[in-house]
């Protein structure tokens, strides 16, 4: 039985050394069997040179992948999956947010319940501030509401996957990729345990509130087609209430002669039909431009080096 471990990096430069020690000696029982695959996004500082120590020090189980500029995340872990050999893959962030004990107690699950292929972690008790606790939820009854698909609410990329779950996974050609999704939609059972997010070893994390909206936003237009029909269904019901508002202004223009009055509502009308105009425009826009981004059959990412 191998086991890969697939570890994304942006700027873990400080975390790196307490990562790999802590990591080796939590698996220690089955170290003889682990391929860690580090993913180096683009980072600014000094990680790709930290990982090259590690490497030079355990060959036997580092390997490292080196970006040539920064993909983003899920680049990141498409690369690690694609990487993988293992029997058993698991994702886990460098930061140390994510106690490597529960992969233990994933790889254990799936070895006894072998009619479940994956083991996924999710926050009970959440740390982050009550705003954006009620915007991540608020973005998961949303999606759940509107998706063909099931999402489990504070569900993480911190699991654990059969071999045939990863082999599915890497198959998919997407390049707006949006991996919560993709794990629901390729339909094996899944697992939830329960974890407690520890604190930040050191730095700060990279998801900013702009990034959480934007890959919030992704993941909506990437597993639901529903803002689209909701904005058909709001074109045809303000054009019904235009075409009476015209045979209202008609028979008033017939009955009583020509009239001033009414300009301030026509105005409120016309900037009100105009700004929903723009917004689903902008939503049309969001499908276009993915759409485009497919069309373009760029590579996902591009890897500048490796070590292995």
């Amino acid at each position: 039985m191998v086991i890969s471990i697939v570890i994304p990096c942006f700027n873990e430069e400080s975390n790196l050394d307490i990562f790999y020690n802590t990591i080796k000696k939590t698996m220690i029982n089955f170290w003889d069997n682990i391929e860690l695959i580090f993913i180096n996004d683009g980072s600014s500082d000094n990680t790709f040179h930290k990982l090259e120590q590690i490497y030079n020090e355990d060959k036997k189980h580092v390997r490292v992948i080196n970006f040539s500029r920064n993909f983003g995340k899920e680049a990141a872990l498409l690369a690690g999956l694609k990487k993988s050999v293992g029997d058993y893959v698991s994702i886990i962030d460098a930061d140390l947010q994510q106690n490597p004990k529960y992969l233990i107690k994933m790889i254990e699950f799936l070895e006894s319940n072998q009619d479940y292929d994956m083991v996924a972690a999710y926050q009970q008790m959440r740390k982050e501030g009550k705003v954006l606790t009620f915007f991540k939820n608020s973005f998961y009854n949303l999606i759940n509401r509107i998706s063909e698909i099931e999402f489990v609410k504070s569900a993480s990329d911190f699991r654990t996957l059969r071999r045939n779950v990863v082999d599915s996974i890497i198959k998919l050609p997407e390049r707006c990729r949006f991996s919560k999704g993709i794990f629901s939609w390729v339909g094996f059972k899944t697992y939830y345990i329960e974890y407690e997010v520890e604190d930040r070893n050191s730095g700060e994390s990279k998801w900013s509130f702009w990034k959480l909206f934007t890959y919030a936003l992704n993941g909506i237009i990437s597993f639901s087609d529903l803002p689209l029909k909701i904005s058909s269904f709001t074109g045809i019901i303000l054009c019904m209430i235009s075409l009476i508002y015209m045979t209202i202004i008609v028979i008033k223009t017939l009955i009583f002669g020509e009239a001033v009055a009414g300009f301030p509502t026509l105005i409120c009308v016309i900037l009100l039909t105009s700004g929903l105009q723009m917004f689903f425009m902008g939503i049309l826009g969001q499908y276009v431009a993915r759409t485009f981004t497919e069309t373009k059959n760029r590579p996902i990412y591009i890897v500048k080096s490796s070590l292995d």
